[in-house]
């Protein structure tokens, strides 16, 4: 049997894996468009400065990366589809409450909201793709999940940017908030058609927290794919689109039409990955080092075409070598599964996501206060215009840590798959 023909041979299992891919890809939708896609329109709306907005988008990463936690026990104890139940709910209520609020703070809320919904999508599909189609062809369907789900981020971008120019950016995203609502109803039908597996009598636990931070291994994981997830994610959803604006003279449009390209490379280069992994004996490391190595040089290029000046377009290309670099890293949470046991995989899972958002959180309001600390200059419309030293600056210390990110990813070994620890 081929693989698709083994694939599609489980015809009960989209039931389920369909439309939690689908509340997947709304949540990297809410994930992706605030705030960076619309940052004037909500500048202006909002009279917000630049830490505000860092600290609008770190909202929803520092809830989302603290209840990864709680969202990987959940899911390994009670499984993926019981977990989605409670929190597609969740995660529908904050993507509605947002574009019906004025208030800073209601709106800090409902990022919140959404990030604590959107916590448990990302780790009820990874266990919910191991429960349904096993592991021999887990690869390529996790590469599936992430281009579907990154679809999502996708719409986020250059639609979402040509929608608000159209319509009001919040009865935009009410539309995208009912989408939502929608989708979980079909969740809802497929699982009460599904059969879930029972739910364990074992008391909770912290040690399979321990055993994954006692490992070494993780930490390496941890560091080496943060740095490429949060140098990308921070350009696609914070202060990408606008440096193209302040630095490289895009307009509106074009700015949105170059992070749309930019997520299209990445849900592609996922889908490749994870395909090619599949085609060379399920090897790991040649991915991971290529990931690790195509971020430390667009990170230093990028710090020498600000230097330099360069024309418009080479931001662009550079770019999509940050979406080439974390098209990858979904290799990265299977080594982390790997490195550890299969009965702990959601929160092995669980641990570098948390990790890796924080590490965005963090920077975000980082780069904030960056930005906030050089000369700015104001135009009659309201918008601030952050000065190249600003962004020259910035880079330099992302090339550093993609440097060394590259050097300590050789000390990774291979796993072709397999789990080092069987049980913890």
């Amino acid at each position: 049997m081929s693989m698709w023909q083994e694939i599609f041979s489980k015809k009960h299992a989209f039931r389920l894996f369909v439309p939690i891919l689908l509340i997947y890809a709304c949540s990297y939708f809410q994930r992706t468009a605030l705030p960076g896609t619309i940052y004037n329109t909500l500048v202006q709306d909002l009279g917000l400065s630049a830490t505000q907005m860092a600290t609008l988008g770190a909202s929803y990463i520092y809830t989302y990366a603290i209840f990864q936690l709680v969202s990987g026990v959940m899911v390994d104890r009670y499984c993926g589809a019981r977990v989605v139940a409670v929190g597609g709910m969740i995660l529908a209520a904050g993507s509605l409450m947002f574009p019906l609020c004025s208030n800073i703070y209601m709106l800090y809320l409902a990022r919140m909201l959404t990030g604590i919904g959107a916590s448990a999508m990302y780790l009820s599909l990874v266990r919910e793709t191991d429960r349904l189609f096993g592991r021999k062809n887990y690869a390529v369907l996790f590469g599936i999940a992430y281009f579907c789900g990154y679809g999502g981020g996708l719409m986020g971008s250059l639609p979402f940017e040509r929608l608000c120019q159209v319509f009001p950016w919040r009865h935009v995203l009410i539309g995208a908030a009912l989408l939502c609502v929608v989708v979980y109803g079909f969740f809802l039908y497929g699982k009460s058609k599904s059969e879930l597996p029972p739910v364990p009598e074992t008391s909770w636990s912290l040690k399979p927290f321990r055993h994954v931070l006692a490992n070494p291994l993780s930490w390496l994981v941890i560091f080496c794919s943060n740095v490429n997830f949060s140098t990308y994610f921070i350009i696609q959803t914070v202060f990408g689109k606008k440096f193209l604006e302040d630095f490289a003279g895009y307009s509106s449009a074009s700015a949105a039409t170059v992070i749309f390209i930019l997520t299209s490379v990445c849900m592609f280069t996922m889908l490749t990955a994870s395909f090619f992994t599949r085609l060379t004996g399920n090897r790991r490391r040649p991915l991971v080092l290529a990931a690790c190595g195509v971020c430390a040089a667009g990170s230093v290029l990028m710090a020498a075409a600000i230097y330099f000046h360069f024309s418009g377009w080479v931001f662009a290309v550079i770019y999509c070598m940050f979406a080439v670099a974390a098209g990858i890293p979904p290799i990265f949470a299977m080594v982390m599964q790997e490195f550890n046991s299969k009965d702990i995989m959601a929160q092995s899972a669980a641990v570098t996501n948390m990790f890796g958002y924080l590490a965005v959180a963090v920077c975000s309001q980082l780069i904030g206060l960056l930005l906030d600390s050089f000369e700015k200059v104001k135009l009659p419309s309201g918008v601030e215009i952050y000065s190249s030293d600003a962004y020259f600056t910035l880079f330099c210390i992302v090339s550093v840590l993609a440097v060394f990110s590259f050097v300590m990813a050789w000390k990774l070994p291979e796993t072709r798959g397999h789990y080092l620890h069987q049980k913890i």
